[in-house]
C-alpha cells in the first residue's frame, strides 16, 4: 500500500509542477520538492490511510515550497532593480527564524543578466546558497 501512495504523491508533483510553467525556477523547485517530501511524510504518518496522506502532505508541502521559493525568486528580482541587498525575515511556529537574503554582485558575460546571489538561513546558519541571473529590462 506504501508503495501505491509513493506513486500517487509523484502523479501529483508532475500535475504540480506542470501547472507551475509560467512560474518561476525557485518557485517551481520549492513546490516540487515540498510536494515530494510532504507526500512521502504524509504517507507514512498516516499509517490508517496513506494515500490520503500522501495527497495531503503532498499539497501542503508543495504550498509551503512553492512560498519559499517565491520569496527567494522575488528577494533576487528587487535586489537586481535596486542594486542593494534585499532580506526577508520569518519566524515560524516553532521558532526557528529563516531570513531570505538576496545581494547583487555584477553582471553576467553576456551583459544581458545581473548575477544575484540568494541565501537560506535559518537560526543564523546559511543552509541554502546559489546564484540567480535576473534579466535586464
Amino acid at each position: 500500500m506504501r508503495g501505491n501512495a509513493f506513486i500517487i504523491c509523484l502523479v501529483i508533483v508532475g500535475m504540480l509542477m506542470s501547472g507551475c510553467a509560467t512560474t518561476s525556477t525557485k518557485t517551481r523547485e520549492g513546490a516540487g520538492i515540498g510536494a515530494i517530501l510532504g507526500g512521502v511524510a504524509g504517507a507514512v504518518i498516516d499509517k490508517d490511510n496513506p494515500w490520503r496522506g500522501g495527497i495531503v502532505g503532498a499539497a501542503a508541502g508543495a504550498l509551503i515550497g512553492g512560498a519559499i521559493g517565491s520569496m527567494r525568486d522575488q528577494a533576487a528580482q528587487e535586489a537586481a532593480e535596486e542594486d542593494r541587498t534585499v532580506q526577508y525575515t520569518r519566524t515560524m511556529d516553532d521558532g526557528t527564524r529563516e531570513t531570505i537574503r538576496a545581494t547583487p554582485y555584477g553582471y553576467s558575460e553576456e551583459g544581458d543578466y545581473k548575477l544575484v546571489r540568494t541565501q537560506v538561513i535559518r537560526n543564523g546558519i546559511v543552509v541554502s546558497e546559489d546564484v540567480k541571473r535576473v534579466p535586464m529590462y
